[in-house]
């Protein structure tokens, strides 16, 4: 194999050809494929940056959420006991006053009672002679 000008020729315009090729073709190529690929790792960085923030705000919206639950549980049952406790309390009041307008009228029945008897035992008493007095007034008509 011989060397000439032709293989040097050959072997500048390979070299020459590469680098003009380099120049304009693979490095603007090598720049569009390293944006791109800067890009695509932009992208899939805030696109985890974003599913992690959209897990933490779930997890956070799924705390306040069983926070809720338990507090309405406890606001329910606080307001069911202060209405058992207020319903005792009426029932009991009723109760109470109920018992005292019992005895009141008791009293108030036996004090009528015994006005009554009162005012009616002079009555009583004259009926009681007026009886007397026909029965004894009879009877001496039926023995005389």
């Amino acid at each position: 194999m011989e060397f000439n000008a032709t293989f040097l020729i050959s072997a500048i315009s390979f070299v020459l050809f590469t680098l003009i090729m380099n120049k304009i073709f693979y490095k603007p190529l090598e720049k569009t494929m390293n944006e791109r690929q800067n890009f695509i790792d932009k992208t899939l960085s805030e696109a985890k940056f974003s599913s992690d923030k959209a897990d933490a705000i779930l997890k956070d919206r799924d705390e306040k959420l069983a926070q809720s639950v338990v507090q309405a549980k406890k606001t329910v049952s606080d307001k069911t006991n202060e209405a058992n406790e207020e319903g005792k309390n009426i029932i009991n009041n009723a109760k109470q006053q109920t018992a005292e307008q019992t005895a009141l009228a008791k009293e108030n029945l036996y004090n009528e009672s015994k006005k009554l008897e009162e005012d009616l035992a002079p009555e009583v008493e004259r009926i009681a002679r007026l009886i007397t007095s026909k029965v004894l007034k009879e009877n001496l008509e039926s023995v005389s």
